[in-house]
């Protein structure tokens, strides 16, 4: 005997005529009722955020701790979202220019707190900068920036949270941390400060006598930003850090971010 498929059927129904299409049509509907039955219980869902084009973040050309700590914690924080994000690196005017037109997704951490754009500040730190003195005498005691009123203070040009601290201190400003470190060593300061990273810098340029003097003075807290186009966002984002915060994940990040640095600058 031989069996024919419901489909080869319905083609020669289709070719005898009205009534042969009728019957077509009938058993075409029989056949579709078991699917149409399965799209309603099982309605095809939305596709998953993680199939979508990745939240694009901006991120300084210089990668210290700060930055390694940051960009690690909001990949963690996004990938438990189900939100792909990347980042890319761009000079920091570039990074303003774009903010104000719009053009980013958001920033990966600031520690500045004045307007960038359509951003909007996540109220939970995920970054730190420590700031600290260095000197070539171990000896000097530090407690607080008044401690430092005795010596003549150097400092990166354009750092104002040095600079404010430092009214009516004597003070030094360089360019670069190259310079900086280089007037130490001439003795040109007394003491530099600058962020806990930079005595990586001093290492590399072989300045082995510069010592980094604790406690540090203060401690700067970066936050993320995101565009006010997905705000939507924020208060699950806010969830997820305060989470990660509670549990400790920030702080091992954090500190594996300080481990890892230290590595290679073997400090």
């Amino acid at each position: 005997m031989t069996f024919f498929s419901p489909y080869t059927i319905l083609s020669r129904l289709a070719r005898d005529g009205f009534f042969a299409r009728k019957t077509a049509a009938a058993l075409l509907f029989a056949l579709c009722l078991p699917a149409l039955a399965f799209a309603q219980l099982h309605p095809q869902s939305p596709a998953p955020l993680a199939a979508k084009a990745p939240l694009v973040f901006a991120v300084s050309v210089d990668q210290g701790p700060s930055a390694i700590m940051a960009q690690r914690i909001l990949l963690e924080a996004y990938r438990q979202l189900g939100i792909r994000i990347r980042f890319e690196a761009l000079p920091n005017p570039r990074i303003v220019a774009l903010a104000a037109a719009g053009g980013l997704d958001g920033v990966d951490f600031r520690i500045a707190d004045t307007p960038l754009g359509d951003m909007q500040k996540i109220g939970i730190p995920i970054a730190y900068e420590e700031l600290v003195v260095f000197s070539l005498n171990p000896h000097i005691k530090i407690n607080g920036y008044r401690s430092l009123q005795g010596y003549l203070t150097g400092y990166l040009s354009g750092a104002r949270i040095v600079e404010d601290q430092l009214k009516g201190m004597p003070a030094d400003t360089a360019p670069n941390l190259e310079s900086l470190f280089n007037k130490l060593q001439a003795g040109r300061t007394d003491i530099v400060i600058d962020s806990r990273s930079s005595y990586c810098k001093a290492k590399m340029m072989g300045l082995d006598k510069v010592v980094m003097l604790e406690p540090p003075l203060e401690k700067l807290l970066g936050y993320h930003w995101l565009s006010v186009r997905h705000q939507a966002l924020i208060p699950r984002l806010d969830a997820v850090l305060k989470k990660m915060k509670r549990d400790d994940t920030m702080k091992k990040l954090q500190d594996d971010a300080w481990r890892d640095f230290n590595a290679q600058c073997r400090v």
